[in-house]
């Protein structure tokens, strides 16, 4: 008889839901993600670009300019993101975030 019991309460389902899943862990950056999150504010701050994609492109033959000495800084601090990824996630893989999110399909 369920007549007695109340309605489910979407907020709590969701919560629950919530709980359950595995948080997202992001992978670590690579050296070319870090030179970008370093140099964008710069960029942004030269010209009249907002729209990402042109930034992006810049930045992309900033970086090929660069002398491999310049460029060496950036390999190693990613891997010192590695690393530091390595000890706050032991056994993570980057294969943990596919399928994470669902496809949604486009209608029309």
């Amino acid at each position: 008889n369920n007549q007695h019991l109340p309605p489910p309460n979407p907020q709590l389902l969701q919560e629950q839901q919530q709980k359950s899943r595995k948080p997202h862990i992001k992978k670590p950056l690579n050296a070319f993600m870090l030179f970008m999150r370093e140099q964008r504010a710069q960029i942004i701050k030269e010209g009249t670009l907002r729209e990402s994609a042109a930034i992006n492109q810049i930045l992309g033959r900033k970086w090929h300019e660069l002398d491999r000495t310049e460029q060496a800084k950036y390999y190693e601090a990613a891997r010192q993101e590695r690393l530091k990824h390595m000890q706050m996630y032991p056994g993570w893989s980057a294969r943990d975030n596919y399928g994470m999110k669902k496809k949604r399909r486009r209608s029309g």
